[in-house]
C-alpha cells in the first residue's frame, strides 16, 4: 500500500519500478501461505492427551 502511494505521488519512471511496487503484496501472500502450512503441520503433530485427561478447555468448563 505504501508503494502504491509512492507510485501515485512520485510517479517514478524507472523500468524496474513496475515489478517492485507489487513485491510487498506477493511477500504478504507468501507469508500467509507459509503460516497456514506451518500451522496445519503443528496441529497435525500435536498428540491427544494420554488416558482420560481432559483438555484445557474442557477442564475450565
Amino acid at each position: 500500500m505504501i508503494t502504491a502511494g509512492v507510485d501515485a505521488v512520485l510517479d517514478p519512471r524507472a523500468d524496474w519500478w513496475g515489478a517492485v511496487w507489487s513485491l510487498p503484496w506477493w511477500l504478504a501472500c507468501g507469508a500467509a501461505l507459509a503460516w497456514i502450512v506451518l500451522r496445519v503441520r503443528e496441529k497435525a503433530a500435536r498428540r491427544p492427551p494420554y488416558g482420560g485427561a481432559q483438555g484445557d478447555w474442557e477442564q475450565a468448563a
